[in-house]
């Protein structure tokens, strides 16, 4: 069996709700990482009002974090836009 057969047999094991949830994260700290862009504000500045360490601001924008709606509420706050439109 090649590497990329094996790969997408893997691949194609991972429930779909898991899959979403891996969507969910990536279009948030997109869109956040877009709002900072928008703004010149830097992850530091932003890790500061947020009462967070740089470090991790960076994990959010890499899309691996799990988001508590407290947290989006708060980033919402802080960049002045929503992150998830209802």
């Amino acid at each position: 069996m090649k590497t990329t057969d094996l790969f997408r047999n893997e691949v194609a094991q991972i429930p779909n709700d898991l899959k979403i949830e891996i969507d969910l994260s990536f279009a948030i700290a997109d869109k956040i990482d877009a709002i900072l862009k928008q703004k010149g504000m830097t992850q530091k500045e932003f890790a500061r009002k947020m009462g967070k360490t740089e470090a991790e601001v960076s994990r959010w924008v890499g899309g691996t974090h799990n988001f508590t709606l407290r947290t989006i509420a708060k980033i919402s706050d802080v960049l002045g836009e929503r992150i998830v439109v209802i």
